[in-house]
């Protein structure tokens, strides 16, 4: 899925706007994609705390896939908006996923595992910006990008059928088995509420963790959208070629750094690095504004470099302060937040993209960086026992 999924990202923004979505209707496009996955976490939390991780996993796997034909088919930009709520919606399973990962990964080495595992995913989707590019050339825009998105269907169908084989982690609890869909919906109250209580039973950081990442990330993936944009058609003059090049350049660099900095992480804290990721968005989003091509790489560098820290320290740290049983209906909720938070700085970031002045959005971000890295110095601590 890593390696397919980033092949038509690359272009994704300049795709929808050829199929006639405006700069504000992409904000909406991600308003209403957001908001599908938000409604999904309270149930797909409670029921991978309660029905296992694996069945849920690899059952929405398939409805992911299938949502993906959508984007192949497309003939205006509706297309692609239901094809991204259907798709956000099958992620249902994310929950079980980030649960099931926690659960295998010994507490003394999560710093390490959280870091080399999106490592070896941005190392094995090193081709796909370069692949875009080849393919927006020989068969022209339109068509190259519909090829893009067939090879994530062929992709996502084969990464459903491997996770099929992966072994349940949840001790048993007399609820195995998987509950029809209508007795899922009745359960959504019941999800909702186990999944709010669920903070009152883990430590205050694991709270202002959360609202950290949830402001940060929201953020960010706001910005991602018209990263492209900006970079080739509205403000740099980029060429596309270029920007598949920028990329894979961010895939590569950031490996080794990031490497070295998730075996650190395990021996110094999770804390220091998550704050690091943040701010390196300041020089990221400073030099991307005003950059040429050559610019572009280092910005980016530093682009990936925070993402990396910041998604792998603040997963690990997830994992010491949360045990084991309540972890799904805590990522569940955790998640619910993020999301409806990433639906509405999506619409304000499109707004001010569209009205305002195109680069304010990135520079938002920058300034973001410094108070929330403040709130995670004074507010968030380290467990001295971290849980399994």
């Amino acid at each position: 899925m890593f390696f397919a999924s980033p092949i038509p990202n690359t272009y994704a923004s300049s795709y929808y706007r050829a199929l006639g979505a405006s700069d504000f209707v992409l904000g909406v496009m991600g308003f209403s994609g957001s908001i599908a996955i938000a409604l999904v976490q309270f149930p797909g939390g409670y029921l991978a705390d309660k029905h296992g991780r694996r069945w849920l996993i690899y059952t929405m796997t398939f409805g992911v896939a299938l949502s993906s034909i959508l984007f192949i088919v497309a003939t205006s930009w509706e297309f692609i908006a239901l094809g991204l709520m259907l798709q956000n919606f099958c992620l249902l399973y994310q929950p079980a996923l980030f649960a099931i990962m926690l659960d295998s990964v010994d507490p003394e080495h999560r710093g390490a595992a959280f870091t080399i595992q999106p490592v070896i995913t941005n190392l094995v989707g090193l081709p796909a910006s370069i692949i875009a590019g080849f393919l927006i050339v020989i068969f022209n825009f339109n068509l190259g990008m519909r090829i893009a998105y067939a090879i994530v269907t062929v992709a996502y169908f084969a990464a459903a059928i491997l996770r099929v084989r992966l072994k349940e982690t949840l001790p048993s609890n007399g609820e195995e088995g998987r509950p029809n869909f209508l007795d899922a919906l009745k359960e959504y109250p019941k999800s909702v509420r186990e999944s709010l209580r669920v903070w009152s039973k883990v430590p205050k950081s694991a709270f202002y963790l959360f609202v950290s990442y949830a402001i940060m990330s929201s953020f960010v993936v706001g910005c991602q959208a018209y990263f492209v944009l900006y970079a080739t058609e509205d403000v740099l003059g980029v060429d596309r070629f270029q920007w598949a090049i920028v990329m894979a350049f961010m895939s590569i660099t950031v490996a080794i750094p990031a490497i070295l900095a998730g075996l650190r992480m395990d021996k110094v804290g999770r804390k220091s690095f998550l704050i690091a990721g943040y701010l390196c968005y300041i020089p990221a989003m400073l030099i991307f504004v005003i950059a040429d091509f050559y610019w572009l790489i280092l910005a980016f560098f530093f682009f990936g470099l925070g993402q990396m820290l910041a998604t792998s320290s603040y997963q690990s740290l997830l994992g010491d302060l949360t045990p084991r049983a309540l972890r799904g209906k805590l990522v569940g909720c955790s998640q619910f937040f993020v999301y409806l938070s990433q639906a509405f700085t999506q619409l304000i970031v499109g707004s001010i993209y569209s009205f305002v002045w195109r680069p304010l959005p990135f520079l938002i971000l920058a300034l973001v960086a410094v108070p929330v890295s403040l709130f995670v110095l004074v507010r968030v601590f380290e467990s001295d026992v971290k849980q399994i």
